[in-house]
């Protein structure tokens, strides 16, 4: 059949939504409902196959039949019918699979209920099957992403950050102090073998990263979680950083809490190849209206570095004020902001240096810009105001002399070479931003003058100028200098957007300000407008912007820009009605986490508004747990996350208003709440109130965790474990938490899970070894009590040193490294130690009995005749009888503990450790020239006959327990 011109003639199609889709313009009105005048139509750009065609309607307005059509001949005049189609789903995919060129495709509705004609969002042309669309938990979505099969992996006390090279430390310890505050772990950074509690980072090449692509070779990663452990390979240490974020997101939400929990810090088996669409993906920051503090410019900078952006744009000037320390203009202070209740403030070039590295450390880079010629009140105004800084006869106070013939045009450059060399001087990026925008009134061939002079200013610091949109047209023919794209605002002015802009090869920003200003208000919140909603922030891609102030596309318009100079895209916040960190936040989340997903993921996977959202639904708790006042929009199904604290009490056994649980609200209002605690003691379960803020878009605030804190006695000083029950209506979440002493708890046990008394336990420094606390030793069932101050200690459990009752046969003293106190390992520190016996004896045995080699263990033995110890061995005798001498010359190690030994014992040459005690000898005891790690220990034996020391290294002690003698002491012995 032959159709009507292809346009978008109002009896055609209308673009009613401008953005988000095409209404027919058909009404069931006069003369009845006519088919043949219901019709859409595309034509592609060149004549290709079509696999599939996909749709998306607005329900109801579609046609509840249709034909697909496509042609084939270039004017597209001939159509043949594909598909017939019959009430249609909303998401409606045709698989049409043809392998000939398709000019053009068409939906003629046959029928419909509608008497407006139909809306349709989307438009689909797919030369292959249309990806499926991918969930998950990662946002930014992964190039590639494959569930594994098995067991979670799980974060433990135990795990480390395996390094392949040492000089990935730095970043490493970055990495591990994402994950520290929420686990209470060491997590120290080692290089060698990785186990399956390991992360391993390794620098290496990736299969499946694209050959001669630089982003990907920069910035790629793949990670391979199982329960045999994580690994994040990378070519270079910025892909592992990448990948580490990922990594984070596959995690519980609480991960991201900067206070310490309680687990399991588990994660599903997966694989991701991964990287990036555009190396420069972007956030502007603009103090220069209202001041943001250093350390609420890093908050941000940290929750740009979780979604893997990598461009913070420093906006420190405008007309309000001017943010940065510049040497030698002292009245450039930082004074003035915008508005009531502003924020004014100022930032050394310290300061500067301190972000800049903060955010180099985190992979991003900062693109300072100081703005001229207009823009630019603050600075005129302390400069000297018009007199100094204006042309003759000007009356605007907010914008340099730019007439190259007026002698103020030089007293502004002099001053910007200063400026622009201490920021060049200080700022290790490769861009300075000079403004350059809405010089509104200004002689175009000035304003062109100033960014040509500008741009020589730049480049004579060593440095690559961006400029805003027009200010390219000032850029010297084949420069390096960046057009930074955002819209053709010219105050109502002729338009001065035009092909030029986009056909000279010029590298360009692309930050939309229909869809990219993140300042412009939303879900009902105060800002600019326009509104900027979720859908309007996602659904849009630089390769297809739209000139909101020209009411025209783009790329089809002026021919850019253009796919090949594209080098990423930006959103700026402008500051005028942002007041902190928390108005910032509500205005940059959620909408930021989609436009870094169109800078970082592939094209065909960031077509699915559905499916981000359920994306973002992940996110959600992840900045609930970190703070982060985002906006909980009800467009997004939120999910929810928990996680149970610790509580510690001191001796009293008490805790006073402690935290006990949080909880993520979802897009469930908090007051809808009740919560119950257990205590975990057996005691009545109490009803607990429950704080937090809700959803107030008019306030700019987002829903906050909902967090139980209590007051409770224990009856003893041990560990709780209780929980929390939140329920809204018939929905309940169980929280567990802990409770313990404020010290490290546990019990010792042998092998056969016996417990061992009389185990020295011990906390050290980790750093310098010193002794904290004061040791102490188990008691007759196993169990210690070590009070320390709240930090990470390595903690010592020294089965040699026992010299009380109890069965303790040689077994291998161990350290826990990285234990905390204050963390989440409350009752943890449970330790079985091992038998390092290589014999051992019970029963009765016919003397002599000679060790040759190894630990012989007596363990309530009788031996009926001598017993030798010869050089390099060792002997442990617990509750043993040897009727002969015992006789010990150059070996490791000899202990006696509670034992007999019907003759005399002499000890000489020991070079590991000594401990007689509580042993009854028939004659004389003599210990001579050992030199052993620690005191020999004689204590508390009967002696018939003579107790003689000499030549020991270091002298022997009795631990305060004397030596019963019916001879002499001697030597070293006499005091013992």
């Amino acid at each position: 059949m032959t159709a009507p011109e292809a346009t978008y003639a109002p009896a055609n199609a209308i673009d009613v939504f401008v953005h988000n889709g095409w209404t027919s313009n058909y009404a069931t009105v006069g003369n009845g409902y006519d088919s043949t005048q219901d019709w859409f139509q595309v034509k592609l750009a060149k004549p290709a196959p079509v696999y599939e065609v996909f749709s998306l309607w607005t329900s109801p307005s579609k046609p509840t039949e249709y034909d697909l059509q496509v042609a084939t001949d270039p004017g597209c005049q001939t159509w043949s019918t594909v598909a017939h189609v019959v009430n249609p789903s909303d998401k409606d995919s045709q698989v049409i699979d043809r392998k000939d060129p398709i000019s053009c495709i068409r939906i003629q509705a046959l029928a419909t209920n509608s008497k407006t004609g139909y809306t349709i969002n989307e438009f689909e042309v797919w030369s292959g099957p249309k990806p499926a669309p991918v969930v998950g938990q990662i946002i930014p979505v992964p190039v590639q992403q494959t569930p594994g099969t098995g067991q979670p992996w799980e974060l433990t006390a135990e795990s480390r950050i395996v390094v392949s090279a040492g000089d990935l430390a730095a970043t490493a310890e970055i990495l591990a102090g994402y994950l520290r505050p929420a686990t209470g772990y060491k997590l120290p950074v080692v290089t060698g073998s990785a186990t399956a509690a390991d992360i391993a980072l390794t620098l290496a090449p990736v299969p499946g990263l694209p050959q001669g692509n630089e982003v990907a070779a920069a910035e790629g990663y793949s990670l391979t979680m199982s329960s045999a452990g994580v690994k994040v390979v990378a070519p270079k240490t910025h892909g592992l950083f990448n990948g580490f974020q990922t990594l984070r997101q596959l995690l519980p939400a609480a991960i991201y809490s900067p206070t310490a929990g309680v687990g399991p810090w588990k994660a599903q088996p997966i694989t991701v190849v991964d990287y990036p669409r555009y190396a420069h993906r972007g956030l502007q920051l603009d103090p220069a209206r209202n001041f943001l503090t250093v350390a609420e410019t890093k908050s941000m900078i940290d929750q740009m570095a979780a979604l893997k952006g990598d461009r913070l744009h420093w906006h420190l000037s405008d007309s309000q004020s001017w943010r940065l320390e510049i040497k030698g203009y002292p009245a450039l202070d930082g004074t003035g902001c915008n508005g009531a209740d502003c924020i004014a403030g100022f930032y050394t070039q310290e300061d500067f240096k301190d972000v800049v590295k903060y955010a180099a450390d985190r992979f991003i880079e900062i693109v300072p810009e100081l703005e001229s010629p207009a823009h630019a009140t603050a600075a005129v105004t302390a400069l000297g105001g018009r007199a100094v800084m204006g042309c003759q006869g000007q009356t605007q106070n907010d914008r340099f002399c730019t007439d190259p013939n007026d002698p103020a045009s030089a007293r502004a450059l002099a001053f910007w070479k200063d400026a622009i060399a201490q920021l060049a001087a200080i700022s290790p990026g490769p861009i300075v931003h000079i403004g350059g925008d809405e010089a509104i009134g200004m002689r175009h061939d000035d304003y062109k003058w100033w960014i040509r002079q500008m741009e020589i200013i730049v480049n004579d610091n060593g440095k690559r100028m961006m400029g805003w949109n027009p200010a390219l047209e000032g850029y010297a023919p084949g420069s390096t200098s960046i057009n930074h794209y955002w819209s053709d605002y010219t105050g109502g002015g002729p338009a001065l957007i035009k092909p030029e802009w986009f056909n000279q090869g010029r590298d360009v920003i692309v930050t939309p300000e229909y869809n990219a200003y993140l300042d412009f208000g939303y879900d009902g919140s105060p800002g600019r407008t326009p509104r900027t909603e979720l859908l309007q922030s996602y659904a849009w891609d630089p390769e297809w912007v739209y000139e909101k102030y020209r009411s025209v596309w783009a790329q089809p318009a002026y021919g850019g820009p253009k796919a090949e100079d594209i080098l990423g895209l930006e959103a700026p916040i402008w500051g005028e009605q942002m007041r902190g960190l928390a108005t910032n936040e509500f205005m940059v989340f959620p909408r930021l986490a989609g436009i870094l997903e169109i800078a970082w993921s592939p094209k065909a996977l960031t077509q699915d508004y559905d499916a981000y959202r359920q994306r973002l639904s992940v996110a959600g708790p992840r900045w609930a747990f970190a703070n982060v006042n985002f906006g909980t929009i009800a467009q997004v199904a939120w999910s929810t996350a928990a996680m149970g604290t610790v509580a510690r009490f001191g001796a009293d056994k008490a805790l006073s208003n402690a935290p006990l649980a949080r909880l993520t609200a979802g897009s469930l209002p908090p007051g809808n709440f009740t919560a119950v605690i257990d205590w975990g003691d057996g005691s009545p379960k109490e009803p607990a109130g429950i704080a937090g803020r809700d959803y107030v878009t008019s306030q700019r605030q987002g829903r906050s965790l909902m967090s139980v804190s209590g007051s409770h006695s224990y009856p003893a000083d041990q560990v709780y474990h209780g929980t929390v029950t939140y329920s809204h209506q018939d929905q309940t979440w169980v929280v567990p938490f802990i409770a313990g002493p404020d010290s490290i708890y546990g019990a010792v046990t042998g092998p056969d899970g016996g417990a061992l008394s009389g185990v020295r336990v011990t906390a050290h420094d980790p750093e310098t070894g010193a002794t904290v606390g004061t040791p102490v030793t188990t008691n007759e069932h196993g169990r210690y009590l070590l009070s320390v101050p709240e930090g990470t200690y390595d903690v010592c459990f020294d089965a040699e040193q026992a010299d009380g009752a109890g069965a303790q046969f040689g077994f291998v003293s161990v350290c826990a490294r990285g234990i905390a106190v204050g963390g989440v390992n409350v009752g943890a520190f449970d330790r079985q130690l091992a038998s390092a016996c290589t014999t051992k004896v019970t029963g009765r045995v016919s003397g002599p009995l000679p060790v040759s080699s190894g630990l012989t263990c007596l363990d309530g033995a009788v031996v009926s005749g001598p017993v030798t110890v010869a050089a390099g061995a060792g002997l442990v005798a617990v509750k043993a009888k040897v009727s002969g001498p015992l006789s010990v010359n150059h070996a490791a190690q000899i202990r006696v503990i509670d034992s007999e030994v019907g003759g005399p014992v002499s000890v000489s040459g020991v070079t590991d450790r000594i401990a007689i005690s509580g042993t009854k000898v028939s004659g004389p005891l003599s210990v001579t020239s050992n030199s052993v790690k620690s005191a020999p220990v004689i204590a508390a034996n009967r002696v018939d006959g003579p107790l003689s020391c000499s030549g020991n290294t270091p002298p022997p002690t009795n631990t305060g327990k004397p030596n019963s003698v019916s001879g002499p002491k001697k030597g070293q012995c006499a005091g013992l």
